[in-house]
């Protein structure tokens, strides 16, 4: 599989592999390496026995620690790709997708591990003829315990951002009264979390974390514009898929663990910033420029607030949060120009 052009990549490690295949899957290495090996581990043990043709290529994520040798002395066939520095969501899986030669490329985190028959009936509901325009599937998402974790959303709102970013749903009483209201306001399936996961139906966006992505339609509507380091590109995707007619779908009949956070060193407010990139972005695409200036205007006064009425509690780990948050609002703002 030809690579990117890139200074910031390098290629490591045999491709024993055939040249061509069904199926390439993407995985990224977060900063526990141990669950890339157990993710890799799992893909080998469903596809055993596959009737499809398959690669992997993991993305080594974390610079400087010689996982890509150690991948490679533990399942040589698998290409590495190593960072040279630490690359985002998008970054990462569009190493993938900007040269694979495959049908079909799964997007996966490295807290993901498969379950058997995962993979093959996800490809085999994208083969029916009547499916030829379904271009992302997301089989279901389980927790650690086994427990459903949700995973399908609809396209984010400007004041449901606004209303994410605000601090208010900190409030245990104001977060109740949301996730009361959530299955009423949005009551169709699969327009939120709030629902049972158990049909198979078109969404708006899902979950990135285990993804099939049908490269036809990659092609038509190009890769994902890297914006964050922790996803939230993703959304852009799927609505852009949409506006050229392919459909993004949440596949019941197959189910993955996603060990969920894992992937990063750190799941906490630390990477709301970068959420909030890929929210601003996706308005910055979808909206007008004159109405994306003045939300950002309205961001900016509410992290003003936000950062005053931390100085007052003398609370230096919320007044950072905030700046930051002012500093991606003002470089969003400052691109739309």
């Amino acid at each position: 599989m030809p690579m990117s052009a890139t200074a910031s990549t390098r290629e490591t490690g045999p491709r024993t592999l055939e040249q061509t295949a069904d199926i390439d899957f993407s995985v990224v290495s977060g900063s526990r390496e141990q669950l890339l090996f157990e993710c890799i581990a799992s893909l080998y043990d469903v596809m055993r026995d596959s009737r499809y043709t398959w690669r992997v290529t993991a993305i080594c994520n974390t610079p400087g620690t010689g996982l890509a040798q150690r991948l490679v002395e533990r399942f040589p066939a698998v290409l590495t790709v190593e960072n040279d520095e630490p690359r985002g969501f998008a970054a990462n899986h569009n190493t993938v997708l900007s040269s694979s030669d495959a049908r079909y490329v799964w997007l996966l985190n490295d807290d993901i591990v498969m379950l058997p028959d995962s993979v093959d009936k996800v490809i085999r509901f994208m083969d029916m003829r009547e499916n030829a325009r379904v271009a992302v599937v997301s089989p279901r998402l389980l927790n650690t315990d086994g427990s459903l974790q949700p995973s399908t959303y609809s396209f984010p709102s400007m004041p449901q951002i606004m209303l994410a970013y605000s601090g208010l749903r900190e409030n245990a009483i104001t977060d109740r009264v949301l996730r009361l209201a959530a299955p009423i306001l949005r009551s169709r399936k699969g327009s939120s979390r709030f629902w049972e996961h158990d049909a198979t139906i078109d969404v708006d966006t899902l979950r990135g974390a285990c993804v099939a992505v049908r490269m036809e339609a990659v092609r038509d509507v190009g890769t994902m514009v890297e914006v964050a380091l922790v996803g939230a590109e993703e959304t852009e995707w799927h609505h852009r898929f949409q506006a050229r007619r392919w459909r993004v779908v949440f596949f019941a009949e197959a189910s993955v663990i996603h060990h969920g956070s894992q992937t990063v060193s750190d799941g906490s407010r630390n990477l709301y910033p970068e959420y909030l990139k890929g929210a601003l972005h996706f308005f910055r695409a979808r909206r007008p420029a004159a109405l994306f200036s003045v939300y950002c205007v309205a961001l900016l006064a509410m992290y003003q607030t936000q950062m005053a009425l931390a100085r007052l509690r003398r609370d230096p780990a919320a007044f950072d949060l905030a700046r930051r948050y002012a500093a991606v609002t003002s470089e969003a703002m400052r691109v739309t120009r």
